[in-house]
């Protein structure tokens, strides 16, 4: 019979969908037995748990409508479990796991119900079988209480006599990790999942135009210099607040000597992945600040050349991510240094069930190394890898699998896991559940087209933390390298050329600020235009959105090119065009592509899809620069000025995901005294104190034309009632002046002097960057002004 105050499936009324996998409860159900704490069992769980056998997990046949064979569960809110801890069994486990997660509001809430969802796990990639196995989840009722603790996942305990133990538990050593395990999951990936996972053909620097790169020798604890490097692991770690040994311009030579390092001096989590990294039978490691001499740009700059490489062709990566600095170390590695309670329980004699922690994905979430900026690279750029977490656990994600120390998923015929997915729960018929395979991360060449992996990349990029302002390109430069290398792209300061009419239109994501100036020039480190010139998070709006406007089927052209745009180039002013339609058809063929519309392949790799066709193949022979590119773009449109306004056309605009959306969203009218003859003439995302500045008029420069606005921008019913391309792309613009427009002049001055074109800054204003927003094109008169602008 149903709990008291829970749905029945029965009740149509409680479920209009018919989507019963969510209801707790039937009108078949056997009436709660009478509370006994003599028992093993309370009365919610003794008629749940308490009457599970192995068979209950599967295999079972799995259907095309993805349910499970069974219903899920109540078990009651935390007050209930707490109340029963000391003598129910499954209660027990719920509350020491719940009580160990680090957030502790959950007990502030005692009446939060928990459930227990049954989810599919392990399937094989066998072609003739449609067999999945189960495991069952707990987790927080309520929608939006979601995250009061961590939900954890039971599964049956493998016995250590039975035959297969493949998706059942596994038990671990509390004080350390199993160092045998390790070493199985790299050769097991090696010899089930080949090149796949990792490319084995020997590579030389010099292919791409680096003399060496450096490794630590393990044996003989030096530096190491070579073109062509023989096996080694990478380390991807968090330098934090810990003093962290460098190697320098001073010391080079020392530490290139037998013996020379001083393994002493060095962070605890670089001595330990040298530690694991000998045992698991490497004799080279490569580790950031050991490798590149820290205080010269030169080596700086040709080792982040190879960034890519560095982490693609290691053998393994170490990811030290057990705290949030490189004092932190590899906790498990030695006996007693790690501290990892299994809990468990026994149903029956021939069942018991563990709780699992938490999965590699939702592990490395929670730390500190997710959050910081290069380790971002280094996530997407390394094909294997070996997670060290805070609670002292190991686990390792290859491109083919994810394996953990407490649960056996080890087969060359995996095919995916509950550790492999992203699994909403089914909390009501208004919130149902769903399953995505996430998929190991990596920078997607196939079956995406560039522009949407470009914004996806950049957006992922900066909402992490980065130390020196000074490496907001350079943190990023492998990825861009790969994008590079993959789809013939040229980038500018970190915005991909070909695209570039795109690119300018990033936007905050929160708070943003000026990256610091450079020392040598008084003048920041990069430019307004581009977000490489800012410290913050930004993003691009979603391609395939069309705010209930007709579906524009080339993606790319929803933004088309107005403002003559113009790079510094070794010629002189090199002006940006995309690629006309003929020049298209000449080599590329358009296709079809069923999420993104019309894209362009080049050669026979359906699977390619560039979102326009690359302006050169030559730029494929192009190193990602992340130093010495001219800081300026050049433009000739048109300008107008206009006051900011708080009218707003969107009701969606402070219900964005987006902090920067709350009360950085201004409207745009014209520069009337009157505010009764002030129209709504577009919108604008600013910092919130551009509020105190509504009285002034404010400058904007046109840089394209627009299909249309976003959600965020006008509503729905307003935007499916105009016609496409009535709306201009603009660019709130500052005039530099004073002693800093002296300075750009000095800059751009001895830039033009470089490249023999003297005068070129002659009628030219120079401005920066403020804000990019969309305005209606009728709020700009016929005969508007056009100037000659420079971008900084």
């Amino acid at each position: 019979m149903p709990v008291f105050g829970e749905p029945s499936s029965d009740d149509l009324s409680s479920d209009p969908t018919q989507r019963t996998r969510w209801s707790y409860a039937s009108s078949s159900d056997l009436p709660l037995p009478d509370e006994d704490a003599t028992q093993p069992f309370c009365p919610r769980h003794a008629i749940t748990l308490a009457r599970l056998d192995t068979k209950a997990f599967g295999p079972h046949p799995m259907k095309a409508s993805s349910a499970t064979p069974h219903r899920d569960w109540h078990f009651g809110n935390l007050d209930y479990v707490l109340s029963r801890r000391d003598w129910c069994r499954a209660c027990g486990l719920i509350a020491n796991v719940i009580l160990e997660d680090p957030s502790n509001s959950l007990l502030e809430r005692k009446s939060a119900e928990i459930i227990a969802c049954w989810i599919w796990d392990g399937v094989l990639d066998d072609s003739s079988s449609d067999m999945g196995t189960l495991r069952l989840r707990i987790a927080p009722e309520m929608v939006g209480w979601e995250n009061l603790f961590e939900p954890f996942d039971l599964v049956p305990l493998a016995e250590d006599d039975s035959e297969n133990k493949l998706f059942l538990g596994r038990r671990s050593d509390e004080t350390r990790f199993d160092l045998g395990l390790v070493k199985r999951w790299i050769s097991n990936c090696a010899e089930w999942h080949g090149g796949e996972c990792l490319d084995t053909t020997p590579w030389q620097t010099l292919d791409l135009g680096v003399p060496f790169i450096r490794m630590v020798s393990l044996k003989e604890l030096k530096l190491v210099e070579t073109s062509c490097p023989s096996p080694y692991v990478a380390l991807s770690y968090v330098w934090g607040s810990a003093p962290v040994f460098k190697t320098t311009r001073s010391n080079i030579s020392d530490l290139m000597q037998q013996q020379g390092l001083p393994v002493s001096s060095l962070p605890q989590s670089i001595r330990d992945a040298m530690s694991l990294a000998q045992e698991l039978g490497f004799e080279h490691i490569w580790i950031d600040s050991i490798c590149i001499i820290q205080d010269s740009g030169d080596d700086k700059a040709q080792q982040l050349r190879m960034m890519d490489s560095i982490y693609t062709r290691a053998n393994l990566t170490i990811v030290a991510a057990a705290g949030s600095h490189a004092n932190a170390g590899i906790p498990g590695l030695q006996p007693g240094t790690r501290s990892r309670k299994q809990h468990q329980f026994r149903v029956s004699d021939a069942l018991a069930l563990v709780a699992l922690h938490p999965d590699t994905h939702r592990s490395a979430a929670a730390t500190t190394w997710n959050t910081r900026g290069w380790t971002y690279q280094e996530l997407l750029l390394s094909k294997r890898c070996v997670y060290s977490f805070p609670d002292g656990s190991v686990s390792f994600q290859c491109s083919r699998a994810v394996w953990g120390e407490d649960y056996h998923a080890e087969t060359p015929r995996l095919k995916r896991c509950a550790p492999m997915l992203d699994i909403s729960l089914n909390r009501s018929w208004m919130s149902p559940g769903s399953v995505r395979e996430r998929g190991a991360p990596t920078v997607h060449v196939r079956g995406t087209p560039y522009l949407h992996e470009y914004s996806r990349l950049v957006e992922a990029y900066t909402g992490r933390n980065m130390s020196y302002a000074s490496d907001r390109l350079a943190g990023i430069s492998g990825v861009l390298d790969v994008l590079r290398r993959e789809f013939s792209l040229y980038f500018l300061h970190g915005l991909p050329e070909v695209l570039i009419h795109m690119a300018l239109l990033w936007q905050p994501r929160n708070k943003l600020r000026r990256v610091p100036k450079d020392a040598s020039t008084g003048l920041p480190l990069f430019p307004s235009w581009s977000w490489t010139g800012w410290t913050g998070p930004v993003g691009y709006e979603d391609w395939n959105a069309f705010n209930s406007m007709p579906e524009l089927e080339d993606r790319a052209k929803r933004v088309m090119p107005f403002a003559k745009l113009a790079k510094m180039g070794p010629r002189g002013l090199e002006y940006l065009t995309p690629p006309t339609e003929v020049e298209a058809s000449r080599s590329w063929s358009r296709i079809a592509t069923p999420n993104d519309g019309i894209c362009y392949v080049f050669g026979t790799d359906t699977h390619r899809y560039h979102s326009v066709p690359s302006m050169s193949s030559s730029a494929m022979l192009e190193q990602v620069n992340t130093s010495g590119q001219p800081p300026c773009l050049c433009l000739r449109t048109r300008k107008a000025s206009f006051r900011l306004t708080n009218l707003i056309l969107s009701p969606d605009f402070g219900k964005d995901d987006f902090p920067i959306e709350q009360r950085g969203r201004f409207g745009l009218s014209l520069p009337s005294p009157s505010a009764g003859d002030r129209p709504w003439l577009g919108t604008i995302l600013l910092p919130v104190q551009y509020h105190a500045k509504m009285a002034q008029d404010h400058e904007f420069i046109v840089l394209s034309e627009s299909y249309g606005f976003t959600r965020q921008e006008v509503a729905p019913a307003t935007a499916g009632r105009m016609k496409p391309f009535e709306v201009y792309d603009v660019m709130m613009v500052r005039r530099v002046a004073g002693e800093e427009l002296a300075q750009h002049r000095a800059q751009l001055g001895a830039l033009g002097a470089e490249i023999g074109e003297q005068g070129w800054l002659d009628g030219r204003s120079i401005v920066e960057r403020i804000g990019v927003g969309r305005m209606l094109k009728s709020a700009w008169s016929d005969d508007g002004d056009w100037e000659d602008f420079v971008l900084v």
